[in-house]
C-alpha cells in the first residue's frame, strides 16, 4: 500500500509540473496576443496541445492507481479526495499530499485568472476584427456587376459615410 501511495505522490507531483508548465504557456500566449504575434501564438498553441496529451496520460495513470488504492481501502473512489487520503496515510506521506494539494489549488486559481484574461483578449481581438470588417463593408465596393449579364444592372445603393470628413 505504501508503494502505491508513494507512486500516487509522484504522479500528483508530475501533475503539479504540468500545471506549472501550462501556466507558463498561458503567460506566453498572453504575451503573443498582446504583441499580435501570430507565429508565437501558433507555437504556444502547439506546445499546449502536446502538454494536453501528456496530461491525459498522467491522469489515466493516476485514476487507475486511485482505483487500486480505493479497492485496498474498501472505499468508493468518488469519496476519496486528497484531504481524505491525508487522514488515512502515515505522517510523511500525509504532509507531502497536503503540500501538493495546496500547490495544485494555487496553480488552478492562477490558471483560471490568466485563462480568463486571455479569453478576454481573444474576444476583444475578434470584436476589433469584426468591427474592421464591418467598416470595410461600408466603403465603396468594386462594381460587382462588371462580369454579370446586363439584365441584372441596378442603381447602386447609397452608402453610409463612415468617416467624418470635416476638417
Amino acid at each position: 500500500m505504501e508503494a502505491k501511495i508513494l507512486k500516487l505522490i509522484k504522479l500528483i507531483g508530475e501533475e503539479v509540473q504540468i500545471f506549472e508548465t501550462f501556466l507558463h504557456y498561458l503567460n506566453l500566449q498572453q504575451d503573443a496576443l498582446v504583441a499580435n504575434n501570430l507565429e508565437a501564438l501558433q507555437s504556444v498553441t502547439r506546445d499546449q496541445e502536446e502538454l494536453a496529451l501528456r496530461t491525459t496520460r498522467v491522469e489515466t495513470e493516476r485514476r487507475a492507481l486511485v482505483e487500486e488504492i480505493c479497492g485496498e481501502l474498501r472505499r468508493d473512489h468518488s469519496d476519496l479526495t486528497l484531504s481524505e487520503l491525508t487522514k488515512l496515510v502515515a505522517e510523511p506521506q500525509s504532509n507531502q499530499i497536503q503540500a501538493l494539494q495546496t500547490t495544485l489549488l494555487a496553480l488552478h486559481e492562477q490558471i483560471a485568472t490568466i485563462k480568463a484574461r486571455n479569453d478576454f483578449l481573444i474576444r476583444k481581438s475578434m470584436e476589433y476584427i469584426n468591427t474592421t470588417i464591418a467598416q470595410l463593408g461600408l466603403t465603396e465596393q468594386v462594381n460587382q456587376t462588371t462580369y454579370t449579364a446586363d439584365r441584372t444592372k441596378a442603381a447602386p445603393a447609397a452608402k453610409t459615410a463612415l468617416v467624418d470628413r470635416r476638417a
